[in-house]
């Protein structure tokens, strides 16, 4: 499934090098938690912010009904190039969340790897958690996961994330990161792919701005659009403590009706 075409963002420039860098960034395995979610509740799932499949993939594999969506077309061609290495053919659709442009129910809709703090305007994320919630069936959970918010200071100079094997070479990324006095965060990234002698292959740069929310602004959200918050867990079940985390996932609940 495919709406018009959106328009170009950050992410479609990092298509093809996701799964090294977003991906191995990720310190624990948030996709198998969300399978073992979706698998307990049944029913079908609807994946914002799919990317190139790296949730995605995992919960087809397992036999679940689930669609995706995101606004990267060049995300979405890689996830579909690298589902059919399983022979999985997903249905997905481009779309910017903050224009949902969806029909249907679903069991358990899914909001993974902060994607919610991209939208930085408060009361806007409080419409959308409750357009979402107008999407689930009775008894359906709406799950909302972010980077526990920490004290960010502003660094003007890029410095250097990681070097990774990346193919036959390696992927490097530098990063910058402004404090914006409204609470935002402004983080830009610097990517050079490299060949195995370490000639420079590819450059390209990624520049977005995030807006942290705590567990208690996602719950909120949710108890805004009418959704009950359920639980929260810290660090897809690997903590249990708030002050030791680095991600809150607040699963919001829809009052059988």
């Amino acid at each position: 499934m495919t709406t018009a075409a959106a328009k170009p963002w950050s992410y479609d420039a990092i298509a093809d090098v996701y799964a090294t860098d977003m991906g191995q960034s990720m310190p624990f395995d948030d996709a198998g938690w969300y399978r073992d979610l979706c698998l307990r509740r049944g029913g079908r799932t609807l994946e914002l912010g799919c990317g190139t499949g790296r949730v995605l993939i995992e919960l087809l594999r397992s036999g679940i009904d689930a669609i995706g969506a995101d606004r990267s077309l060049p995300m979405l061609r890689r996830l579909r190039a690298d589902a059919a290495r399983f022979d999985l053919a997903p249905a997905l659709l481009q779309m910017d969340m903050v224009q949902p442009a969806l029909s249907g129910r679903f069991r358990t809709i899914l909001l993974p790897y902060s994607l919610i703090t991209y939208v930085t305007d408060a009361l806007q994320a409080a419409a959308l958690t409750a357009e979402l919630g107008k999407l689930l069936e009775p008894d359906g959970c709406l799950v909302l996961d972010a980077f526990v918010p920490q004290q960010v200071t502003s660094f003007a100079d890029f410095r250097r994330d990681y070097r990774r094997p990346h193919g036959d070479g390696e992927l490097e990324r530098h990063k910058r990161i402004t404090a914006n006095a409204d609470g935002t965060n402004r983080i830009e990234r610097r990517y050079l792919v490299l060949a195995r002698d370490g000639a420079v292959v590819a450059d390209f740069s990624t520049d977005e701005t995030i807006r942290p929310y705590t567990a208690s602004d996602l719950a909120a959200f949710g108890e805004a659009g009418g959704l009950a918050a359920e639980s929260c867990v810290w660090d897809y079940g690997q903590c249990t403590e708030a002050a030791r985390a680095r991600f809150a996932t607040i699963m919001l609940r829809r009052q059988n009706s």
